[in-house]
């Protein structure tokens, strides 16, 4: 009798359970000034009751098992708790929730080591409780799913967790949150590598018959298995090949002396590494080096500093194993034993494994051994030598980071049920090979996102490329700039903003470290289009060229209190007789106008600007300190 009573108090118990999407979680910041949406799953016909503060709202799991409460607009405060049936929420905000997304320029967090580096003491004084983050787990799907993952849910800002911030995010909240004092939600959901077509759904990819046939391909769960399985296949044939076919494992090159190497070609500095060989290569590479170490320091534990490597290093110290890391974003400082080191020459091995993202070395890299008091660069030439070379093995699990609509169902489409206050979009460098795509991509993308949120007009807010690549002698055809255009001319959508950074970028790294300006920039933006402040929050935006003799003049949008040069005349303007071939030009300011002109070309047609992958040099701004946007008059 007991046990059929247990029986019972389970099975009643397994039907009042209710469950919550991963975003109704404790500490989860809520959109202020909105119908607030909170939603879950249960039994069919199960009562819901809901409280918070200190108002009861009920409701039945429909026959689908959802079940979905509507409370009233809210003014900002908290903390506040809610309980829905037997579940109670704790330390719940009120107050703006914007959806960050897009690529790894949006995925870098405040502890990647070029960003850490730049903020040491904003990290120490990240103490803002009421700046919260939801991070999204990477996922893909090709079809509709119920929900999000997320590893730590809703977490608030302190000198520990901003580090796993989006930085891009986090200065973003900060402005926000110092302007107006209210709480900030971020839900960050964004993959580095990914192309705009894997964040729409497949009804966006129509206009585009060569995603579209990928996307309704993949719909199709037994083509997804027979992929995965494939790749498998591969991924576990390549790693064998690289642990047992590898000539510098089967003759243990890490053990052999510098000097005793043959068959090996040598190198200035790791830099020099494209030089030597073609790129990119895909295996097992290994390097040498010696490096002196005096009589008064050998023996003493030290740390060997290696830099950012663009894939897995094995890092060996006269033959002894002292690291391993699996990162193209993460500094090599490896600790050395005492002991290890001896006096006079010491051999330094690393062994590069590259499957997917090319060998090769980050040219900033600065490689030393450092000790308590000092430090010995490794200054001297590095031999290297091909362990084993194999195809490239693609990323992932087989279903490429490209693939359309990927990311759409996994780490969008659950999320919509959710309020917000707008979205911002930090991606395109993926979209470079075909910059003719993106304009038509990212208005998909727009108006899909803002169909899933039912709001026409919600804010989104996008940054434009930064500078990248160092710009060719010669004249040539800039997809950066291609695609920068691009998103200029999706501006064209209301209620959207863009933000240029083309001054802010590294040409040499496609992740720059600057990312408070762009923060503080996008921040501009949406107190302009989500808080309806009346300030200049936008670079100067082409608008008309109009040609009068042998001089072109430019006008423009958001030219603020005036047009200005960042530094002396005017640079990067450029001028065309026949719209295809430019030269470069001369131009000044006149009034809220640019005149462009040549001398040896008197009857102009076209006019560009800021026109390279890193336009050096560029240097309009307005008088509020915001770049113009690189453009081309037709």
């Amino acid at each position: 009798m007991h046990c059929i009573i247990c029986l019972l108090l389970l099975a009643i118990a397994a039907k009042a359970e209710v469950k919550l999407p991963r975003l109704v979680s404790n500490g989860m910041v809520l959109q202020r000034d909105q119908n607030i949406h909170i939603w879950g799953w249960a039994d069919v016909g199960e009562k819901i009751s809901l409280t918070f503060k200190n108002k009861t709202y009920t409701t039945k799991a429909s026959r689908d098992r959802r079940w979905a409460v509507n409370i009233e607009p809210q003014q900002a405060g908290g903390p506040f708790k809610m309980l829905i049936n037997n579940i109670e929420l704790q330390d719940l905000l009120i107050g703006d929730v914007w959806l960050c997304a897009g690529q790894s320029n949006m995925e870098a967090v405040m502890n990647r080591a070029n960003i850490k580096e730049n903020y040491g003491q904003i990290i120490k004084n990240s103490n803002y409780p009421l700046i919260r983050q939801f991070t999204v787990k990477k996922d893909m799907a090709f079809k509709p799913v119920q929900d999000v993952a997320s590893d730590k849910g809703w977490v608030a800002v302190n000198p520990q967790t901003v580090l796993d911030f989006s930085a891009v995010a986090y200065f973003f909240a900060k402005d926000l949150y110092e302007k107006y004092k209210v709480p900030i939600g971020i839900i960050n959901s964004s993959v580095g590598g990914t192309p705009a077509q894997s964040w729409v759904n497949s009804e966006s990819l129509k206009h585009l018959p060569e995603y579209d046939k990928i996307a309704q391909k993949l719909k199709d769960t037994a083509e997804v298995s027979r992929i995965l399985n494939a790749h498998l296949l591969k991924s576990t044939a390549w790693y064998k090949s690289i642990k047992e076919d590898d000539l510098g494992i089967n003759e243990k090159w890490f053990l052999t002396t510098f000097h005793q190497e043959e068959n090996w070609e040598e190198i200035q500095n790791l830099a020099q590494l494209n030089e030597k060989i073609t790129m990119p290569k895909y295996g097992s590479m290994w390097f040498k080096t010696v490096v002196d170490v005096p009589e008064h320091l050998a023996g003493k534990a030290a740390n060997i500093s290696l830099g950012m490597m663009h894939t897995e290093d094995e890092t060996y110290i006269n033959g002894e194993k002292t690291g391993s890391i699996n990162s193209g974003y993460t500094e090599r400082n490896y600790a050395i034993r005492p002991g290890l080191l001896k006096a006079g020459k010491n051999t330094i091995t690393i062994r590069l494994i590259s499957p997917t993202t090319g060998i090769g070395f980050n040219p900033k890299n600065n490689y030393q051994l450092k000790f308590g008091n000092g430090s010995i660069p490794l200054d001297k030439p590095w031999k290297f030598r091909f362990g084993i070379e194999t195809a490239l093995l693609p990323r992932g699990n087989g279903l490429s980071l490209h693939s359309p609509t990927a990311y759409y169902y996994a780490m969008i489409k659950p999320l919509a049920d959710y309020r917000i206050k707008g979205i911002v979009w930090y991606q395109g460098e993926s979209n470079i090979p075909k910059p003719e795509e993106y304009q038509a991509l990212l208005t998909s993308l727009i108006e899909g996102w803002r169909k899933d949120w039912q709001q026409a007009d919600m804010p989104f807010l996008y940054v434009q490329l930064a500078n990248y690549c160092r710009t060719p002698v010669e004249p040539t055809i800039s997809n950066w700039a291609l695609l920068r255009e691009a998103q200029m001319k999706t501006l064209k959508i209301p209620h959207t903003a863009m933000v240029v950074i083309h001054d802010i970028g590294e040409k040499d790294d496609i992740h720059p470290r600057n990312k408070l300006d762009v923060g503080k920039r996008l921040a501009l933006a949406a107190e302009r289009l989500a808080y309806h402040e009346n300030i200049v929050f936008s670079g100067p935006i082409y608008k008309t060229a109009k040609i009068q003799g042998d001089q072109v003049y430019v006008s423009f949008n958001h030219t603020g209190t005036g047009l200005k040069s960042s530094d002396g005349k005017l640079n990067t303007f450029e001028i065309s007789a026949d719209g295809k071939n430019f030269v470069a030009a001369q131009a000044k300011i006149a009034g809220k106008q640019v005149v462009v002109w040549n001398d040896t070309i008197t009857k102009p047609v076209a006019v560009r600007y800021a026109w390279a992958d890193s336009p050096d040099g560029a240097n309009l701004y307005n008088n509020e300190g915001l770049p113009a946007s690189s453009f081309k008059s037709n």
